[in-house]
């Protein structure tokens, strides 16, 4: 079933996830007649619930402190525990005495879900949490609390650094749960084993906090345990201007930390903003401030690029397993860091749907079929780009005007979006390598997802056609060098050299053949 196992870490991390999941969740269909263009089994698990019943619920792990969890509880309608209210049984001879948290009201699109009734449209500042705006049940064994260990709180001013954004803190966090629990196995194992030919693992965490240090660590213990099974990371950074100096540069610190981690244990590491590298295009809301809204952009990207690993092959759109388009960054050098973007536009057919199967023929991408891949010149830059080469910093601007090279990328397109018109030549073999997946599936926007897309003269719920791309290009190459110099501020010596030299030569995988004189300067 080619079944991929994701896991979330950190607060940002989980509001996309809740974005992912509810657009998976949109993919259902309900009738014999009707199939979803979308195979389920790859993200979602069978089982049974506390009556009986046949169950449908994510093959994900999420972690996050316990208060992020909103009202979300850990025992849903699809688990609840029979005779909830009997005392526990113990060798006490009185009765025990409990104190209860105040409870956590839930939000009213919760409320209007689990009656059966229409939800009103979110306003965003009334999203406090992630599990404000879930649409799905999750298995209780998805769900771990964590309580943050409290030995840097008293050490930390509160007016600059708060103990999630300490790399220490995320090591202490996995190194006490991991030691006492063993997270592989408690957390972890239960879905991997229940798979029939597992992908691999789709992580989303925090790369700039201290869920870096724990997914880091996490991942380790992923290599170690499973070998060679493709993992996929996505870590979310905070690139935020506003904040003080010192918050920045700890921040900086910390994506060096966890870029050299993630990019020796990942097969693919996607790094990814809260905000775009260049002002929005017009049809994206330009007054994005809370979470639920920035990490709807994030998830638009990230569930549109990672499609084809859970497409059905059909006539008209193609399947791309993860170990199928990873060699296309690999296979000639170790390019594993990737730069992601997209675009997004409206349906040109007014009678398209979500979930329905196009009866035009399999389109064709630069000449060929879309299974196939094509060089071509220099790909078209994309509207949104999340990923930054030096990470917001106003003194780097000038690498932002550099000329950048693609060495391979992976488009993705739904809907009526097309590539651009084949310019390759045999001959240059310093032209890209493109491969092109494409559907007639849109992205899905639920009543469940913010209105970040001002097309005009569409409802706020219809679907939208979006292109979207992962590359491995010298602007990497810009990004490690940043990151280098950073890692000069590292107060330990001996990481300091080690991971400086690490980004450098990773650094060279994206200028070797490669002529430019500006790539061919001194490192320093």
């Amino acid at each position: 079933m080619h079944e991929i196992v994701t896991l979330q870490f950190g607060n940002q991390s989980n509001y996309i996830g809740t974005h992912f999941w509810n657009a998976q969740e949109s993919y259902f269909t309900y009738t014999a007649d009707e199939e979803s263009a979308v195979d389920h089994d790859v993200h979602f698990r069978p089982g049974i619930g506390s009556d009986g019943s046949e169950t449908f619920t994510p093959r994900v792990v999420i972690y996050d402190v316990k208060d992020n969890f909103g009202a979300l509880r850990q025992v849903n309608a699809l688990y609840e525990i029979q005779n909830e209210d009997a005392s526990p049984a113990g060798v006490w001879t009185s009765d025990p005495i409990l104190h209860h948290h105040p409870a956590i009201p839930p939000h009213p699109y919760q409320v209007a879900l689990d009656a059966g009734t229409v939800p009103s449209p979110i306003s965003a500042p009334s999203v406090r949490y992630w599990s404000d705006f879930n649409r799905v049940f999750y298995h209780p064994r998805s769900m771990v609390h964590l309580i943050p260990p409290t030995s840097h709180l008293s050490s930390t001013p509160s007016s600059q650094v708060e103990p999630l954004d300490q790399w220490e803190v995320g090591e202490e966090l996995f190194k006490s749960e991991d030691q006492e629990h063993d997270l592989i196995d408690r957390d972890l194992r239960l879905f991997v084993e229940e798979c029939d030919q597992m992908q691999g693992f789709q992580i989303l965490t925090g790369a700039d906090d201290a869920w870096a240090a724990f997914a880091g660590r996490y991942v380790e213990s992923i290599r170690d345990e499973y070998g060679r099974k493709s993992i996929w990371i996505w870590g979310t950074e905070a690139v935020n201007r506003s904040e003080s100096r010192e918050k920045r540069r700890k921040q900086a610190l910390n994506v060096a930390r966890s870029t050299a981690i993630f990019a020796s244990q990942a097969s693919l590491y996607m790094p990814i903003s809260t905000s775009p590298v260049n002002a929005l295009p017009w049809y994206v809301d330009r007054a994005m401030q809370t979470r639920w809204q920035t990490s709807g952009l994030q998830a638009t990207l990230i569930e549109s690029v990672t499609l084809p690993t859970r497409l059905r092959n059909t006539s008209n759109q193609s399947r791309g397993l993860m170990i199928d388009i990873e060699p296309i960054f690999t296979n000639d050098a170790k390019r594993n860091i990737l730069a992601a973007s997209m675009s997004a536009s409206i349906p040109n057919e007014k009678d398209r749907v979500i979930n329905g199967d196009s009866a035009r023929d399999h389109r064709m991408i630069n000449g060929i079929d879309s299974d196939h891949e094509s060089n071509a010149k220099e790909p078209e830059q994309l509207d949104i780009d999340l990923f930054h080469r030096t990470l917001g910093d106003p003194n780097q601007r000038r690498n932002a005007q550099q000329r950048t090279h693609i060495f391979s990328q992976v488009d993705v397109l739904r809907g009526d979006f097309v590539s651009s018109p084949s310019l390759q030549d045999p001959t240059d073999l310093d032209a890209p390598i493109v491969q092109t997946y494409s559907s007639e599936l849109l992205f899905p926007r639920p009543s469940s997802f913010p209105n970040i897309f001002h097309f005009p003269s569409i409802d706020p719920e219809s679907g939208v056609e979006v292109k979207s791309a992962m590359s491995a290009s010298t602007a990497v190459t810009d990004r490690l060098r940043f990151l280098a110099d950073f890692a000069r501020s590292s107060t330990n010596v001996d990481e300091r050299e080690a991971l400086r030299a690490d980004l450098l030569a990773r650094s060279e995988e994206y200028v070797e053949g490669w002529e430019d004189e500006h790539y061919l300067s001194d490192d320093e």
